[in-house]
């Protein structure tokens, strides 16, 4: 039996223990995260008495496959019918800087056509804007002649992302 006198002092050493531990995990931080994911910024204005926030909204295309394209173009249909978390009046913008350009060139459109035409459809309603980045588009070849007229070609991709970004849109 350890008394009362034993029972404190290993109390408390538990808990001076447990502050040390404790202490020695704070060093542990989670990576930092480069790009807001769909942040507010100050100029975007927050409905009161409701918990909607009107967000401007840009998609991160990081993987350039058609399957992830497909769905970013869903995920702003949903967000336009009000079906997500997001809640936008501008048009989502869409810049492709990479291989899921190739979707959009007139002679592959029998292969994209289900792709392509939910695009046209989203761009017509004014959900989503898609611009392309004519310096990847020149690198490979591409002309504008070549996309369908809803898509809009910026200098550099890369640039247009920064652009939204400082303009106050948040990546979904």
């Amino acid at each position: 039996m350890l008394g009362k006198q034993g029972f404190i002092y290993v109390f408390v050493s538990s808990l001076l223990f447990v502050d040390t531990v404790s202490a020695q995990d704070t060093t542990i931080q989670p990576a930092v995260q480069t790009q807001k994911i769909a942040s507010i910024s100050a100029e975007q204005p927050i409905i009161k008495n409701q918990a909607v926030a009107l967000q401007k909204l840009q998609a991160n295309v990081a993987l350039h496959t058609l399957a992830e394209l497909k769905q970013l173009l869903e995920q702003a249909e949903k967000i336009a019918n009000d079906d997500s978390e997001y809640h936008t009046d501008e048009p989502i913008s869409i810049v492709l800087h990479g291989e899921e350009i190739n979707a959009f060139i007139r002679s592959n459109y029998r292969s994209n056509k289900a792709l392509v035409d939910l695009a046209a459809r989203l761009d017509a309603f004014n959900v989503i804007d898609v611009k392309v980045c004519k310096r990847w588009m020149g690198a490979n070849g591409i002309m504008e002649s070549q996309l369908p007229p809803f898509v809009e070609p910026v200098p550099f991709g890369a640039g247009e992302r920064a652009r939204l970004e400082k303009a106050g849109y948040a990546y979904f």
